[in-house]
């Protein structure tokens, strides 16, 4: 009986011996090397397209400066749903670690587009180098791959639920002349129509006209765009326009409605005090 305990105490011990000796064996093998690894500094990140600075994607290796005698070259693959959003450098997906250093850069410079396309998932994966493995240990894993979210910063509008003929609606706000309007000044009427701009490639913008019949309010050919993420309008590029063939009104607030389909705009009249716009459709 004393002898069949030893033998069960005997390999009892073999048995943890094995075990201990084959986990510290694997903990050898992912975490140290002879030839060291490559992997990315971080897994992931992301940008704003209007955003026209790089970010800078670190490939680091995973060894002393010192074993890196002849550089080491580290080829990578980009995979996108849609790959003119934005310009990857090194464009080859080849990137060298100069020998004696221990990291790499690529860059990621977004491309802004003006098009209402959602954001996209960009991918960067480390395939394989010219001298060590490529992942924490060889294994492939531990930021192998890099994840870049690119992020639309263009807001949609149904442009063409604008086009129609809008009531002009204005007057000062306040001062001496509140609440008249230039139309009761110069005893003038109001009305304008909105049509598509044909050479508007972004879908957020449209042309005015003055309706026939009707005096003039904004100059023909008037260009409003939507600047869809702040709510806000802009006519010819700017804050501003002439209004009633009178002065250039400069408005420092506007806003837009695509609920009631209004467009408003409000400021300073050159001298004549606080005035607003308000173009509503009919």
């Amino acid at each position: 009986m004393k002898k069949i305990n030893n033998k069960f105490l005997l390999l009892f011990s073999l048995v943890i011996a094995l075990v201990f000796t084959s986990c510290e064996k694997q903990e050898n093998v992912m975490y140290t090397s002879e030839k060291g690894f490559v992997q990315f500094a971080t897994a992931s990140s992301s940008a704003i397209e209007n955003n026209e600075t790089a970010t800078v994607i670190s490939v680091l290796f995973g060894g002393k400066a010192s074993q890196n005698t002849s550089g080491i070259t580290v080829n990578f693959e980009v995979t996108s749903s849609d790959a003119t959003r934005y310009a990857i450098s090194p464009a080859n997906g080849t990137v060298e670690i100069p020998a004696g250093e221990v990291s790499a850069e690529i860059t990621f410079t977004p491309i802004n587009n003006l098009l209402v396309d959602g954001d996209v998932d960009i991918v960067i994966s480390l395939s394989n180098t010219s001298s060590v493995p490529v992942g924490l240990g060889g294994e492939g894993i531990n930021f192998s791959a890099f994840e870049m979210t690119l992020v639309d910063d263009d807001c949609p509008i149904a442009i063409n639920d604008w086009v129609g003929t809008y009531t002009v609606f204005e007057n000062f706000t306040g001062g001496t002349n509140a609440p008249s309007g230039l139309n009761n000044f110069f005893e003038e009427t109001y009305q304008v129509d909105l049509v598509l701009d044909p050479t508007d490639v972004v879908g957020n913008k449209l042309i005015l006209s003055n309706s026939p019949g009707f005096d003039t309010y904004i100059a023909n050919g008037t260009i409003i765009a939507f600047d869809t993420c702040n709510g806000k309008i802009s006519m010819n590029g700017g804050n501003s326009a002439e209004v009633a063939l009178f002065r250039d009104f400069i408005w420092d607030d506007s806003s837009y409605s695509e609920s009631k389909f209004e467009i408003q705009a409000t400021g300073p009249l050159a001298t004549f005090g606080p005035y607003q716009f308000t173009l509503t459709k009919q």
